[in-house]
């Protein structure tokens, strides 16, 4: 049932995009923790992060590959689909979109640092933080946080939900906002939501733009990465401590601006080399059967 490229077939509607978050809040839970259980204290609790959060995803990818089975069966109907990933990297090209992404993703952590300072994390949420940490190998924290995560929930985020609700003849703005609260809103940390909803934003933004999948899969990677390095390079910062409280303020108002004028001129710089809509990859939906289907031009939505 999971084969890569069934997924294709399925475009949930907003409403359905909840029906997985259920999914994945309610039987994701439920089998990642019972797989916790049975792992624990055997020789995979090395990599037991990883395995709960591999368990997690199952429920989730199962209800939207079988979706997607059937409305890929060519004898119940003429499949139509709308491709996960079909990249156009408009005037700039993959290598140097692909660097301008990873400084403006490290930019967007540094602007949007204020945003979560002032929120202070509740305890029970500092000390869930601190023993996973802890507990897990470094290599389960790179593959957990830095690999499953970024591949997972891209998918789920961008690949399905935000594609979905496009190819329903929604606006760009709604499928990007709508994508982003979903991405906050699975961290189950009010913490990470700030941020969370911000980079998903400009995900859902540079998927919209290039329709490149692996673009959101990198940006994310980037993110997750960065902060998988720092932890375990300086272990002594605490798990809710953050540039402010680490630098002096000079120093850090100068690394605030920098980010920020960064920030700027990147978004500019994609603006003006991605928003060619005669050369962007579209969210087309193609047939089977060659009838004619849904598509941006009809939707006529920009962003």
């Amino acid at each position: 049932m999971f084969k890569s490229g069934n997924f294709k077939f399925y475009y949930p509607t907003l409403s359905e995009s909840w029906i997985i978050v259920l999914i994945f809040v309610l039987l994701g839970s439920l089998v990642g923790g019972a797989a916790t259980l049975l792992v624990r204290n055997t020789p995979l609790s090395a990599v037991l992060t990883s395995i709960s959060y591999i368990m997690t995803m199952v429920p989730p990818f199962w209800y939207i590959a079988a979706k997607a089975k059937k409305n890929a069966n060519p004898v119940l109907q003429a499949p139509t689909y709308v491709k996960l990933n079909k990249p156009h990297f408009g005037k700039i090209g993959a290598f140097p979109l692909f660097v301008v992404l990873a400084v403006a993703v490290l930019a967007i952590g540094i602007v949007t640092e204020p945003l979560t300072s002032w929120m202070e994390m509740p305890d029970f949420i500092q000390e869930a933080f601190a023993e996973a940490f802890n507990t897990s190998k470094p290599v389960d924290l790179i593959i957990s946080t830095a690999i499953l995560a970024p591949l997972c929930e891209e998918f789920l985020c961008r690949g399905n939900m935000m594609r979905g609700i496009l190819v329903q003849k929604q606006s760009a703005v709604k499928a990007i906002l709508w994508s982003a609260f979903i991405f906050a809103l699975i961290h189950f940390n009010p913490w990470q939501s700030i941020p969370a909803f911000i980079l998903g934003c400009f995900f859902g933004w540079i998927y919209y733009k290039t329709h490149s999948l692996w673009a959101c899969v990198f940006m994310h990677f980037v993110n997750n990465a960065t902060s998988v390095v720092l932890s375990l390079a300086y272990p002594e910062i605490g798990i809710n401590e953050t540039l402010s409280s680490v630098m002096s303020k000079g120093t850090y108002t100068i690394l605030f601006f920098s980010a920020l004028v960064i920030l700027i001129a990147a978004i500019y710089l994609l603006y003006k080399k991605l928003d060619d809509h005669d050369e962007i990859a579209s969210f087309e939906v193609q047939c089977d059967s060659q009838e004619p289907g849904l598509g941006r031009e009809e939707t006529d939505v920009t962003v």
